[in-house]
């Protein structure tokens, strides 16, 4: 998979709601992230547990944070150190996800 020049980046980032363009501090390299805060802790681990499904079956794994109700994901390609269109995929996947 080819990694996104930046005007593809922005392109792309038109079609996201809600999902930000930063830079990951550890691996310095673009990332895709977005963040929820869900009625329970109940609540949070069943759709912390139903995006690593997702993850699973499109094969591509983000960083998933929990705290209590509060979840974020990042997302990039390790492989190209940037961002690709399956990152895009499965953001929008997310965000079906979440609908």
């Amino acid at each position: 998979m080819a990694k996104l020049q930046h005007t593809d980046i922005q392109l792309k980032m038109a079609s996201l709601v809600g999902w930000t363009l930063e830079t990951h501090a550890q691996q310095h390299t673009p990332c895709l992230s977005k963040s929820w805060t869900l009625p329970s802790f109940e609540a949070a681990v069943v759709r912390f547990n139903q995006i690593a499904q997702l993850a699973q079956a499109q094969d591509h794994h983000p960083e998933v944070l929990s705290s209590y109700t509060y979840l974020h994901v990042r997302i990039w390609s390790h492989d190209v150190a940037g961002l690709t269109d399956r990152d895009f995929r499965l953001a929008s996947s997310l965000d079906a996800l979440f609908e």
